[in-house]
């Protein structure tokens, strides 16, 4: 069968050279979706994991592993399998403190492979939670012109920027009036920036602009108003001179101490933890050079004597000349789709660019590594990759490119995310050769990659090195308000990439996407389909599952957000070895909801329906999950936020014929006195599950707050340093059994932010 992919293979690049066109992105079957958390959390609430998997094949178990930011250690949670797609667990409210917490997932699916989410380096790159306690409005960044400008410009791009550190800016709640105009109308809007371009000249003289905005907590910033002027004369030019340098470190941190207990918590009584980050930099004419690094440092009562207290978190010094680059620290590699879309290690990177061409060259560590001992981390022959691609443009604006990468290395150590799966040390290479046309603009995008790989899944065993190919292609469009574009990718049952381990192989895949979008909303359709055991081991079934997913979105100024999506997946087995039960079912979801933001308020309802209909002859595992969820917030003065938020989950077994229901709500405030000297945070929620035939009934209680005293003014006036105290409680009842624990901790709190200018 894999002659005829072979054949199919030299038809493709045929076709690709003929109508010069170019592959794709290569779409990764294997996917979860994130039912929760999915937003910025409350600090002193408990952090509800929920997961569906409905692109693994016969999910067994999933973990979560999270920890808070600026600690190295991950905690392990396995999730409760709720569900064939359902996967539950929960963070105690009082491990949820800010600034937030960072988390990835293993998944191991029935065939007994491990898949991570993310993907790549998931210790690296975790998906991240912010935990607020501050309740903030948006601030402004940068505006042009800026305040008291003087312009020669008649018609100026008028651009802010702004940003709110704890959520995002509501685009519905941004308001640009010019010269008492409102130009909102007229404007580019976006969550970082607003653009306006005047249709008609601007006369000579002063002229007045005002912004309003909020964040999607309903945190309303007081209207800003500047001025700039066009003078009959415009001025001359200052000419800036070529020297350049400057240098600053950011130091930040936080001396926790309890002063009140219960007898059975299980916390430190002091922890000190605090980040340092410098960013500097030099450039004289074409010739730059920068150095940037974060090292934080923990300690606590009864530190782990072996731990380090200082650790070297990541850092990257760059030298540029023109656009000649060398890199070194903690690097990202430029990829392909096949191979890894990016490669993130420490090590170091050569790049030159000359004319139309883009050649580098790279040794990182094969492994992810932090701190100080292991230096630039390629030293060690047996943890190194080496490699390097060349990039050729081949017409000119990068209408046909062509790409030649190669990556060879071993990993005696690979990280095995507290997992048994890749303890085994492993070796390899792998090539690409990719090439993309863009002829006609974004009317015609075509995209395609091959791709060879020698692989040795474990280095002490004498099986030796496998070899197998892939490839991919994709064809794309954009015309005017519509987008859509089609891909092929096939991975053959020995490829491997000894830059991704994990990676799918033995599959096909393919995908069709597009949409349409209109002046308030857009229309999108997303397919895929893939099949694995494609070159049909007899001793693994043929696996199928497709997906499509069509959504919708409205917006309109001064009105309800609104959206709605449906997608339907489904999985079956086929060429079934003896003994296996064949699979075959059917998951459909649909969900929706709107929001509505008003300067005071805001509320934002929503709802997702899931079914999971098992067809199988001899299984019954249908269910179906109801979660309905209502976010809110009130902000009656400018120094008082108030926000609601109630979460209610009901999945029922058909199997069993019970019913689990969960309802977690919560609610936080924020208020200010003298002038934001002194604030006061708090958070109140419950979270309360129950199953219908008896087995689970609990609900937990959970409360935190914080007093803050902003002391910067008596102290270094820049920066931020805070004196605050701070109150954590928990208390969880069994009410099968009867029993309940509590914990309740008080802390009294330094933190500080102090940015230094060095020069």
């Amino acid at each position: 069968m894999r002659r005829y992919r072979y054949v199919g293979c030299i038809l493709f690049l045929s076709l690709f050279f003929n109508l010069t066109i170019l592959v794709g992105p290569g779409y990764t079957a294997e996917g979860i979706t994130i039912i929760s958390p999915q937003k910025t959390h409350f600090a002193g609430q408990p952090v509800l994991f929920h997961i569906q998997t409905k692109e693994v094949y016969e999910t067994k178990k999933v973990t979560a592993y999270y920890r808070a930011i600026g600690v190295t250690a991950y905690r392990r949670l396995t999730l409760k399998k709720q569900s064939p797609i359902d996967f539950i667990g929960t963070v105690k409210a009082q491990k949820v403190i800010p600034p937030g917490i960072e988390f990835f997932f293993v998944v191991v699916d029935g065939k007994d492979r491990v898949f991570t989410f993310p993907k790549d380096d998931p210790k690296k790159n975790p998906y991240a939670l912010q935990i607020d306690l501050d309740k903030m409005p948006p601030r402004i960044l940068d505006s042009t012109p800026s305040e008291g400008a003087a312009i020669e410009q008649l018609r100026p791009s008028i651009k802010i920027s702004f940003k709110d550190i704890e959520t995002y800016v509501n685009k519905n709640s941004v308001r640009l009036v010019i010269d008492g105009t409102d130009v909102t109308q007229l404007s580019e809007i976006t969550e970082t920036k607003i653009t306006y371009a005047p249709a008609q000249e601007l006369s000579v003289g002063t002229h007045t602009i005002a912004i309003e905005l909020s964040d999607m907590s309903g945190n309303r910033m007081p209207t800003k108003r500047w001025a700039f002027s066009i003078p009959a004369k415009a001025p001359s030019e200052k000419i800036a001179g070529a020297e350049k340098a400057s240098a600053e470190v950011n130091i930040s941190g936080e001396f926790r101490r309890r002063i009140v207990k219960k007898e059975d918590t299980e916390e430190t009584r002091w922890n000190f933890q605090s980040t340092a980050t410098i960013k500097s930099s030099a450039q004289s004419g074409k010739l730059k050079t920068s150095f940037d690094a974060t090292v934080n440092y923990i300690d606590k009562e009864n530190h782990n004597s072996e731990e380090d207290h200082f650790n070297l978190n990541n850092f990257l010094y760059k030298l540029e000349y023109g656009k000649q680059l060398l890199a070194l620290g903690d690097v990202t590699v430029e990829g392909t789709d096949l191979i890894s879309k990016s490669i993130s290690r420490r090590g170091g990177r050569l790049s030159f660019n000359i004319a139309d061409t883009k050649a580098e060259a790279f040794a990182l560590r094969s492994n992810y590594v932090t701190g100080f001992e292991h230096g630039l981390g390629m030293g060690d022959p047996n943890q190194r990759l080496t490699g390097g691609f060349i990039e050729k443009d081949l017409i000119g604006e990068k209408k046909l490119t062509v790409k030649a990468t190669y990556v060879n290395g071993k990993n005696e150590n690979p990280d095995n995310y507290n997992t048994s799966t890749l303890e085994a040390g492993t070796e390899g290479n792998i090539y690409s050769i990719a090439m993309a046309s863009r002829l006609f603009e974004e009317k015609l995008n075509l995209e395609g990659e091959y791709s060879g790989s020698t692989y040795d899944s474990d280095v002490a065993d004498t099986v030796g090195q496998e070899s197998d190919k892939a490839w991919r292609a994709k064809i794309s469009s954009r015309y005017k308000n519509l987008d859509c574009s089609t891909g092929y990718k096939y991975l053959g049952p020995d490829f491997r990439s000894i830059v991704n381990a994990t990676g799918a192989n033995d599959r096909e895949e393919y995908n069709l996407e597009g949409g349409i979008r209109f002046k308030s909303s857009n229309l999108r359709l997303n397919m895929l389909h893939n099949s694995d055991n494609v070159d049909e081991d007899p001793l693994m079934p043929v696996i199928r599952n497709t997906t499509g997913t069509l959504s919708y979105n409205l917006s309109i100024p001064d009105w309800p957000s609104f959206f709605v999506n449906y997608t339907q997946s489904q999985q079956e087995s086929a060429k079934e070895p003896t003994g296996y039960i064949p699979i075959e079912n059917k998951i459909n979801t649909i969900g929706g909801g709107f929001s509505i933001a008003k300067n005071r308020w805001n509320i934002s309802p929503g709802y997702t329906y899931t079914s999971f209909d098992d067809r199988g002859e001899t299984t019954n595992n249908d269910s179906e999950t109801h979660v309905a969820g209502l976010n809110g917030g009130f902000r009656p003065t400018d120094t008082i936020s108030i926000n609601p938020s109630v979460t209610h989950m009901n999945i029922t077994i058909d199997a069993t014929g019970v019913t689990t229901k969960t309802w977690q709500g919560a609610l936080a405030g924020y208020m200010m006195f003298f002038n934001n000297q002194l604030n006061l945070n708090t958070t109140l929620s419950v979270l309360d599950t129950k199953a219908d035939n008896g087995s689970t009934d609990t609900t937990t209680y959970s409360a935190i707050a914080q007093l803050n005293w902003r002391v910067e003014k008596y102290l270094l006036k820049k920066g931020t340093q805070t004196l605050s105290l701070r109150g954590n409680y928990s208390k969880t009842e069994n009410h099968i059994n009867h029993e309940s624990t509590d914990d309740l901790t008080i802390y009294a709190v330094i933190s500080f932010g102090i940015p230094i200018q060095l020069f």
